[in-house]
């Protein structure tokens, strides 16, 4: 008792001390104190005074520090706040805070019983000084502000004030900072926005402070944010109008993802609105979004967008009441009229919306009118499918398909089959625009229709049974394998259509890629065969399905790697039909029966070849896959004639020795044994590259050129990533050995020894020692090793014998020419003169030995 008595006599200008120490005791949460506790605990009569006293201390308060003089010293600088009017402001600054913390407290525990004229008169008067208070009090300002929210919630006297001054400043400072508390705060207290007149001139900053909003991410991404903006269409009939001219100012720079919050901020303006208002919503806006859907160009950046607006009204439909009556109504007198427009780009705007808004229709009409109204709407999708312009028609392909998967049950037979029949069997072979035909080729009937066209192993009975939700179309036409290999082709190709056909079934893919398997048969009869015709695929067809065999075998592998090595196994099973069908049939057969059927063979091989590429590249083949595929290189480059293959071997080999570091279930030896069969890869290439140059230099000198990439690439992967090991060292001796062997034969052919020139320039050199150093010295770090490679061949006697030595050093004076200088030449060279003095002496004491 005593110390409520002691806080209510503290509120006085003689004991303000004491009444500020209060107030510190609440805020300090280590005090027992509680302001809150203590006003619920005091009496009518003790509060009637307590609030008396809180007004009479803020009057004299204010009449002593008066805030007009409160500017001028912030203006003046922080050293004029060290002076007597500067600390009497700080002073009166600390007694208004505790006043408004008091008064804060003690809305909570007003009865409507109590005279509380004193505390609404303080309400008042820090009302009034909120505007005028210097920036730099953000803790009073926040703490009147908190005030007025709270006054304008508990909705005592006065409140609207309160509310606008509330209003204006959460308005302003939300607008200003970043974080989202603000604006949750604003939204609290919306209601105060009908406060305001709205024709009114001291409404304008308003106005442009909370169109300022709708271009604000952070109110556009907030809930509370969109709650708030959608309010705001129910202020006035005007103000709606500008919000939408704001909005489509801005929709070329919004992000695509924000447009679903756009359209829910109209969304809920709709839905909450009512009389003229709702009729200005509907037409000035919704309405405005879809002529603009309708008439705008394709290529515009703001199309898209709108068309998001319009998609969340069309799938709102189908839980929102109400929705579905008001798209009929304002569709009405623009949808029908853009698709008979006679601008294409138009017909297909309004086209796509036709489909995607299906059915438009009125709920409240009768089943007469409703059927007469579905059925105008049926006619029309014919039309689409008929129209001139191939967008259209694509657009009608892809509406009828969803359409009829969708609305099947409610579809007449008749008009179902009459649009299905039209989809396959017309437009699926409309010459005149293959975006029609592939139109056709993205939808859930496709792969039956190809299934059909292509040739299987086994003619199969067609069930006529029609499931449960698909009326089946009987197409007469003939099998069409090569159309069928087009449209799988596309389906592969595309990202989009790809991801459709592999979400298939698996039972229908595996038919698929059974279908495409027969293209093998076909091709060993072409092969076996001269003259002799295929039994499904003629052979260009052949070898289009083989390759989307390949292919489609590992798009299902990649799809389903979590089940194991399931369409792997299949490709390595084209791998073993290659080797016993293809080359094995190859070898025994003579020069002139195989340029005869060069197409086939080669194009087979580099098929499997680029897509075993793919597959390590992918990371999609383990070791065991990369040593068979490595393997039938080998078997490959004995049996086939000519290096059409090389490129794609490189590329290969830099794969695999990119991948063998990743293969982390692989243990060392695995890994050692499948990087010295890479060794073995590259070794054999180069020999077979090096016989053809000295069978035909100028074919030879052209393959080498049109591989110095892939043969660079290969070299800088070894050089990168396994320097200092077997496979680096290997291929490094390789590269060594062709430029060694081909300038070693060229010295020997020198009969006079002033003819012996040392070489100046990489152009010095022959033609393959040329492509291969000049292909080494496009890197220091490949230069370096090289060097060190060659100073060990020499030194272990791999390279000996005064021929080799010289070409040896015709290497050296090259690199030495070239950018790349390194002081290892000094070193590999002291190696090479070291063995060279050595052979001298060992031939002048031979030659003593005979004299």
């Amino acid at each position: 008792m005593e110390k409520r008595e002691t806080f209510v006599q503290a509120v006085s200008k003689e004991l303000v001390g004491e009444f500020l120490q209060f107030v510190q005791l609440d805020k300090e949460a280590s005090d027992p104190f509680s302001l809150k506790e203590l006003l619920d605990e005091l009496s009518r009569k003790q509060k009637e005074e307590l609030w008396q006293r809180l007004k009479n201390l803020l009057t004299d308060v204010l009449l002593e520090s008066p805030v007009d003089g409160w500017q001028v010293v912030e203006a003046q600088g922080e050293d004029n706040m060290e002076t007597e009017l500067g600390s009497k402001m700080r002073k009166s600054i600390e007694i208004i805070y505790a006043i408004t913390s008091v008064i804060l407290a003690s809305v909570s525990v007003i009865n409507e019983s109590e005279n509380y004229e004193a505390l609404l008169e303080c309400v008042i008067i820090l009302n009034g000084i909120l505007y005028a208070l210097p920036e730099s009090e953000r803790k009073l300002q926040s703490s009147i502000q908190d005030l007025c929210v709270t006054w304008w919630e508990k909705g005592l006297p006065a409140k609207e004030d309160t509310g606008k001054t509330a209003f204006v400043m959460l308005l302003r400072r939300s607008l200003e900072t970043k974080t989202g508390a603000d604006i949750c705060r604003l939204w609290r207290i919306h209601q105060a926005l009908y406060c305001f007149d709205y024709d009114l001139e001291e409404s304008g900053e308003i106005k442009d402070m909370l169109l300022e909003c709708f271009i604000n991410i952070n109110y556009i991404k907030k809930e509370e944010g969109r709650r708030f903006l959608s309010c705001l269409f129910n202020w006035n009939i005007n103000f709606i109008k500008m919000i939408h001219g704001t909005i489509k100012n801005q929709l070329q720079g919004l992000q695509k993802s924000l447009m679903v919050y756009i359209a829910e901020i109209y969304f809920r303006a709709w839905k909450k609105a009512s009389g003229k208002i709702l009729e200005t919503i509907e037409n000035d806006c919704i309405q405005d979004f879809m002529f603009h859907g309708i008439h705008l160009p394709r290529r515009s950046p703001v199309h898209s967008k709108v068309r998001e607006v319009l998609s969340y009204f069309h799938h709102q439909k189908k839980v929102r009441q109400g929705v579905e009556e008001m798209l009929y109504r304002l569709y009405k007198p623009i949808l029908w009229r853009g698709l008979k427009a006679r601008n294409s780009e138009v017909r297909s705007n309004a086209a796509l919306l036709f489909v995607e808004a299906f059915p438009i229709r009125d709920p409240n009409l009768h089943a007469i009118e409703m059927d007469s109204e579905i059925q105008k709407q049926f006619e029309e999708l014919y039309s689409l499918l008929e129209d001139p312009y191939p967008m259209v028609r694509s657009t009608g392909i892809l509406g009828v398909c969803k359409i009829t998967s969708k609305y099947w049950e409610m579809m007449p037979p008749t008009i179902l089959i009459d649009l299905l029949k039209k989809v396959t069997g017309e437009l699926a072979f409309d010459t005149s625009s293959a975006d029609v035909r592939c139109s056709v080729f993205k939808v859930g009937h496709i792969l039956e229709l190809v299934d059909n066209w292509l040739p299987t192993e086994h003619a199969q009975a067609k069930s006529n049974t029609a499931s449960k939700r698909r009326v089946q179309i009987h197409d007469t036409r003939p099998v069409k394998p090569e159309l069928a290999l087009v449209y799988v082709e596309y389906l592969l190709t595309h990202p989009k259509n790809r991801e459709c056909l592999l979400s298939a079934p698996r039972k229908k893919l595996n038919h698929l890629l059974k279908a495409l398997e027969t293209s093998k048969a076909d091709l060993e009869s072409l092969l076996q065969a001269p003259g002799g015709k295929p039994r499904g695929f003629s052979e260009a067809a052949a070898l289009r399905a083989f390759g989307l065999h390949c292919r489609l075998s590992i798009h299902l592998q990649h799809k389903f790697c979590s089940e194991g090595k399931v369409y792997l196994s299949i490709l390595e099973d084209t791998g073993f039909w290659l080797e016993s069908k293809i080359l094995s049939f190859i070898q025994d057969q003579e020069e002139d029966y195989l340029k005869l059927h060069r197409v086939i063979y080669q194009q087979i091989i580099q098929t499997y070849l680029t897509v075993c590429k793919d597959v390590v590249m992918v990371g999609l083949g383990d070791r065991q896959f990369q040593m068979q595929l490595l393997q039938r290189s080998l078997g490959i480059m004995q049996t086939v004639k000519g290096f059409f293959y090389v490129s794609l071997l490189l590329d290969i080999l830099k794969e695999i020795t990119g991948s063998s570091l990743i293969q982390k279930t692989d243990s060392d030896e695995e890994v050692a044994m499948l990087l010295d069969t890479v060794q073995k890869v590259f070794q054999k290439m180069l020999e077979c590259i090096a016989r053809s140059f000295r069978k035909q230099p100028e074919e030879g000198l052209r393959l080498l050129y049109s591989v110095q990439r892939p043969l660079l690439e290969f070299i800088t992967a070894v050089q990168s990533r396994h320097t200092d090991t077997p496979v680096h060292r290997g291929v490094l001796s390789t590269l060594i050995a062709g430029p060694v062997v081909e300038i070693s034969h060229q010295l020997r052919k020198v009969s006079d020894i002033e003819e012996l020139t040392p070489p100046e320039h990489l152009s010095d050199l022959p033609p393959f020692s040329r492509c291969l150093i000049g292909i080494i010295i496009k890197s220091s770090n490949v230069v370096r090793s090289f060097l060190d490679e060659l100073k060990a061949c020499v030194a272990s006697n791999d390279i000996e014998g005064i021929v080799c030595l010289t070409a040896a050093v015709h290497i050296i004076l090259v690199i030495n020419a070239g950018k790349h200088k390194s002081s290892k030449v000094r070193e590999v060279a002291a190696t090479v003169h070291r063995k060279l003095k050595t052979f001298m002496e060992i031939t002048l004491e031979e030659d003593s030995i005979e004299r």
